[in-house]
């Protein structure tokens, strides 16, 4: 799957991100069986199903455009952290009381 096509159909196996999107369904028991009846009559599987229907939703949904994920200041090396501190000198031993 390339990154131009990312909510393309994989071949992952259920509990895996399908096109890199987080998903849980909960479904009841007589609703999880119509499912795999559904599924059944198509000769695929329940996790399959649920992957084509999500990625078909996808298609028509309105994605709203990437965030900007510039950083909001540039990085800090650790030479500009630390500049203007010196390093401790021989350690120093208080008189004892």
């Amino acid at each position: 799957m390339t990154e131009a096509n990312a909510t393309g159909p994989t071949a992952l196996g259920p509990g895996t991100v399908p096109g890199g999107i987080p998903l849980k369904l909960h479904l009841s028991e007589p609703e999880y069986a119509a499912l795999v009846r559904i599924a059944l009559h198509r000769h695929t599987t329940a996790s399959h199903l649920v992957e084509t229907l999500v990625l078909r939703a996808l298609e028509h949904a309105e994605v709203p455009p990437p965030a900007d994920s510039s950083p909001k200041r540039s990085h800090t090396t650790y030479d500009e952290a630390t500049r203007g501190f010196t390093r401790d000198g021989a350690r120093v031993t208080l008189p004892e009381r």
